[in-house]
């Protein structure tokens, strides 16, 4: 990881932030469900490399307007944005979320926070009532049934959206190469991580397509794991990071 990300305001925040949370966590007493496993803080390394390779700031993308956080799962970047002064919205689906959302929830009251949670389905035909500075759409695309219709509901009221999702540049067998085709591979059920929720999985230029036929520009990409990546294997996980703005 370069210096000028490494080192960034952005991200010593945001891991001096995830003491703060880990100790909330800690805090939270007797509990009857799992925290998230993964370190969501780990995204700001890539949302600050997509901001410096756009040549933008995170203020001058989010504006006075709120921020949507979407799949927040225990809400470490909802809690961190609203610690720099952003007002945000949590989405997730407490059916598909590993503790039903109970973490999130747990986490608001004991950080005290004014995060607006909201349970929602997003391969159902959810509606947007309001317009966003940003959206942080990071590792849910793939657990999408209908992943263009969310990024095209999105365009319409986010004027930014930092995406992530798995890639593939290789079918399982290796004997397509998937990465110079604007294709998915459809996962069996439990061909995944044995996760039922894990659907399309983009090629590269599968996924910027997607993203253009949805309604954004694409203004940064960012690639991180395998450069030999397939859709099921755990050595074959690439994921890649894109910074969106709203297509003129």
């Amino acid at each position: 990881m370069d210096t000028f990300v490494r080192f960034s305001g952005l991200v010593r925040k945001g891991l001096r932030f995830r003491r703060k949370f880990e100790q909330a966590k800690s805090l939270a007493g007797t509990r009857d469900f799992d925290w998230y496993p993964y370190d969501c803080f780990a995204n700001l390394f890539y949302v600050q490399h997509l901001l410096h390779d756009a040549g933008l700031s995170l203020p001058e993308i989010i504006g006075d307007e709120p921020v949507l956080d979407i799949g927040a799962a225990d809400g470490a970047l909802s809690f961190f944005l609203e610690s720099l002064g952003y007002r945000v919205e949590a989405w997730d689906n407490s059916e598909t979320n590993m503790n039903r959302m109970q973490g999130l929830r747990s986490l608001a009251q004991s950080l005290g926070s004014q995060v607006h949670i909201q349970d929602v389905d997003l391969d159902g035909r959810f509606e947007v009532t309001r317009r966003y500075g940003a959206a942080l759409f990071l590792g849910t695309l793939y657990h999408l049934k209908n992943p263009f219709y969310a990024l095209e509901t999105l365009a319409r009221h986010a004027r930014f959206c930092f995406l992530s999702t798995r890639v593939a540049r290789w079918s399982p067998e290796r004997d397509v190469r998937l990465e110079q085709l604007p294709v998915a591979y459809l996962l069996e059920a439990d061909e995944c991580n044995a996760d039922a929720t894990n659907y399309w999985i983009f090629s590269p230029p599968g996924l910027t397509l997607l993203a253009r036929r949805a309604g954004w520009q694409i203004r940064a990409a960012v690639s991180s794991g395998s450069p030999q990546s397939d859709p099921k294997t755990r050595e074959g996980d690439e994921r890649m990071f894109l910074l969106l703005s709203k297509a003129s």
